[in-house]
C-alpha cells in the first residue's frame, strides 16, 4: 500500500509503498479515505517527541482519520464491513496517511451522517482534545464560563463550538480579521489579542483552555475566579504521564522540575494548573458524532492536500496561520 513515513528525525516525508498492517484479533480493517493534520504528526517527524515516544523507523505518520471498514478482525461485533467511520489512533501505533489502517474498534466510531470523508477526518484529535480539556480536566457545565485561547485555530474552532453546545459561556481571543467566523460559531466575547488584553476585558471565568504555550499563562491567571482550572494542551506532560511514557531518570526529572514550576504560578494566584496528553476513545467520539449530527458542530476546514503532498500539509500547519483543520485526502 502506499504510505508517508519517515527513515530518520528531520528528514523530509517520503511517499511510498509500505506493507499492509496486520489486523490482529480486536481489530478492524479501515479503507482510508481522508486523516487530517495535526501539530503532533510534524513534531514526531521533526523528533521533538523522541524523548517521550520509543518509536522505531521507517515511521508511519498521521494519527487520526476517515474511512470506510475493509475488514473485520476476530472478535469484534460492534462493526460491518462497509460501515463508515472515523477514529483517533493510540499515540504508539500511528499511520493514518496510507491507504490502508488496522486500529482496535474501541477507538473507532461511526462517521456522522451530515459529514463528508473529509470534515469527518477533521475532528477525532481536537474533538477528543475539546472534551477531555474542558469537561474532564476543567470540569464544565452549563453555565461555565470558558476562555479558549486562539479560537480560529483547529482545536479553538471545535473547542468553541463544543463549550457552546455543552451550555458553557465562551470567550476566544483572535485576530480582527477572523471575528466573523468566530461569532458564526457561536463566542459570546472575542478578544482582539493584537490590540487588547484579556485580564482588562475577562474575569471570574472558570476555565481556560491554552492551545498557545506558556507565554499567555500569567495573563489567563488574572482571568480565572479563585479555584479556576487553566489546562494547557502543550509542553511537558503531568508527572504521572511522563513516567507512563517515558522510563530515563533525566526525562521525568526535567518533568518534576518543570510541573513543579507550573503548579507555583497557579498557586499564586489561587488556581488549579492541569495538562492534558489526549487519549483515543471511540466511545467519546460517538458523544461527539451525535452532536454533530444533530446540528451542534461543524467542520472547519483550512485546505486540503493529497497524500503524495503530505510534506506541504506539515509546513501549512507549521506556519500557525491556518484557519480550522488541514486535510489529507487519499484515494
Amino acid at each position: 500500500m502506499k504510505a508517508a513515513y519517515i527513515n530518520s528525525y528531520g528528514s523530509k516525508v517520503q511517499i511510498g509503498e509500505q506493507a499492509m498492517p496486520d489486523l490482529p484479533p480486536g481489530h478492524v480493517l479501515i479503507k482510508m479515505k481522508a486523516a487530517s493534520v495535526n501539530p503532533i504528526d510534524w513534531k514526531i517527524a521533526k523528533g521533538d517527541l523522541k524523548a517521550l515516544l520509543k518509536l522505531r523507523f521507517p515511521i508511519m505518520l498521521g494519527s487520526d482519520g476517515a474511512g470506510i471498514v475493509e475488514q473485520l478482525g476476530d472478535g469484534v461485533a460492534d462493526f460491518k464491513v462497509g460501515d463508515e467511520v472515523f477514529f483517533r489512533c493510540h499515540k504508539m501505533d500511528m499511520g493514518t496517511f496510507a491507504q490502508y489502517f488496522a486500529i482496535p474498534s474501541e477507538l473507532v466510531a461511526l462517521k456522522p451522517n451530515n459529514m463528508s470523508f473529509e470534515e469527518a477526518a477533521s475532528i477525532p484529535l481536537v474533538g477528543l482534545t475539546s472534551l477531555q480539556a474542558l469537561k474532564e480536566k476543567g470540569g464544565m457545565g452549563p453555565g461555565s464560563k470558558v476562555l479558549i485561547h486562539a479560537g480560529a485555530g483547529g482545536v479553538g474552532t471545535f473547542a468553541i463550538q463544543y463549550a457552546k453546545a455543552c451550555g458553557a459561556y465562551v470567550a476566544t481571543t483572535a485576530s480582527q480579521k477572523r471575528f466573523a467566523l468566530l461569532k458564526e460559531l457561536g463566542a459570546d466575547v472575542i478578544i482582539d489579542y493584537q490590540s487588547q488584553k484579556i485580564e482588562d476585558e475577562l474575569s471570574g471565568y472558570d476555565i481556560v483552555l491554552d492551545t498557545l504555550g506558556e507565554a499567555v499563562h500569567e495573563a489567563s491567571y488574572k482571568v480565572l475566579k479563585p479555584g479556576g482550572v487553566l489546562v494547557t494542551v502543550l509542553g511537558i506532560p503531568d508527572n504521572e504521564t511522563v513516567g507512563e511514557y517515558a522510563s530515563g531518570f533525566v526525562v521525568k526529572l526535567v518533568a518534576r522540575l518543570h510541573n513543579n514550576k507550573m503548579q507555583k504560578q497557579a498557586n499564586k494566584h489561587g488556581a488549579i494548573y492541569k495538562h492534558l496528553l489526549m487519549y483515543a476513545d471511540g466511545g467519546q467520539l460517538s458523544e461527539i458524532a451525535a452532536l454533530i449530527d444533530a446540528g451542534k458542530i461543524r467542520a472547519i476546514i483550512d485546505s486540503t492536500f493529497t497524500l503524495d503532498q503530505v510534506q506541504a500539509a506539515f509546513e501549512r500547519s507549521k506556519t500557525g496561520r491556518s484557519q480550522g483543520k488541514i486535510v489529507v485526502t487519499i484515494d
